[in-house]
């Protein structure tokens, strides 16, 4: 019987590997690891926090952001951020950035007798299919877990639908979509509801069993020890359009890859994230959040970085910004930074050097 090892830290073990093929029959006799949430308000036990953790603030304001790119800098003048309001509005949000990443490979689909309704289009050795977005929650129960991937797909479709009109969203319906959880009782709780609205659903394990899969496919919450499985499910078992990877936990603050699995993550472009984060350093408890939006034009204007925001009353503002995902050493530097510029004792001291004769740094 095929096991897989159960993780006592953040790094995969070197030897942890995919399933052979063809595939030795038996029951899968697998954990899976819940997602890591860290409460925000309980963050004080550690040094950082970084993940999936719900924390929609009451009052928001919109300001046109000129995003930096520098590699962790405070801003001169903070502009305050929209973030999420609420799940449904990160999730409207999440999907205005992946429709534009979609559309070049749905665009052009034709009509065909394949089990997923059109044909499949072959990836050619190219990983420019696979995306990612990573959305708060804070029901992490089987079921919250199934209405979340629902909830997905549905939009895509109604975005769609709205942007292109009804023949264009024919393409991405919910009969076109597979889903695959890596949660085994995300699968039973998908299944038990008698129904899918048409979407195929199958564990993780279960699709790396398929001779091949076609059409949109949708992978929900795999841990870091299913990447191998994700690995050889994008690589060498689904043949379809676009893939999309909703809250990968290798995601997560602290978590080492081996060299091995860096390519699969690397391939996946994260279009959307927004990641409640904490810190608890020398200047006291600092709540935060880590957001990415890819949308047309959004590179241009410098929204493609990890914008890093900082919890100031009911507004977040953004303290710095950088090309890569922040790291949880990178958050506080930031916080820390930004703490320093607005304090009273730093203020005091620019305008005491700006009174010095002669003084044209002050």
């Amino acid at each position: 019987m095929l096991l897989r090892n159960k993780l006592n830290s953040n790094i995969i073990p070197s030897n942890y590997g995919r399933l052979p093929r063809p595939f030795a029959p038996g029951p899968y006799g697998v954990m899976h690891r819940r997602p890591r949430l860290i409460p925000t308000h309980a963050a004080a036990s550690s040094s950082s926090s970084y993940g999936w953790t719900m924390h929609f603030p009451s009052k928001r304001r919109t300001t046109t952001i000129s995003a930096s790119t520098s590699t962790s800098s405070s801003l001169a003048q903070p502009a305050v951020v929209q973030i999420p309001g609420s799940q449904q509005e990160a999730v409207e949000t999440a999907v205005q950035c992946l429709i534009p990443a979609l559309h070049p490979h749905i665009s052009n689909l034709k009509t065909s007798k394949t089990s997923k309704g059109f044909s499949n289009v072959s990836r050619a050795g190219s990983a420019s299919n696979r995306f990612a977005v990573e959305i708060p929650v804070l029901d992490t129960s089987a079921q919250a877990t199934v209405d979340l991937a629902s909830l997905i797909i549905r939009a895509i479709a109604a975005r769609v639908k709205q942007l292109s009109g009804a023949t264009a969203a024919a393409a991405v319906a919910q009969s076109n979509w597979t889903v695959v959880h890596a949660r085994e009782d995300a699968v039973q709780s998908a299944r038990s509801r008698g129904g899918s609205g048409g979407v195929d659903v199958l564990g993780l394990r279960e699709a790396c069993k398929q001779p091949q899969l076609g059409g949109l496919l949708l992978v929900v919450e795999p841990s870091v020890s299913d990447v191998a499985l994700v690995e050889q499910l994008l690589d060498e078992v689904w043949v379809g359009p676009a893939a999309v990877i909703l809250n990968p936990q290798w995601a997560q603050q602290g978590i080492t890859l081996p060299t091995e699995y860096q390519r699969v993550v690397e391939s996946i472009a994260i279009v959307y994230s927004f990641l409640p984060c904490a810190v608890q350093g020398l200047l006291g408890s600092k709540e935060g959040a880590v957001l990415r939006m890819i949308e047309p034009g959004a590179a241009a204007a410098g929204g493609s970085s990890w914008r890093i925001l900082l919890k100031e009353r009911d507004e977040y503002v953004q303290v710095g910004a950088m090309t890569r995902r922040p790291t949880s050493g990178d958050l506080e530097l930031a916080f820390i930074n930004a703490a320093a510029a607005s304090s009273p004792l730093t203020k005091t001291a620019k305008f005491l050097r700006g009174l010095i004769p002669g003084n044209k740094n002050g």
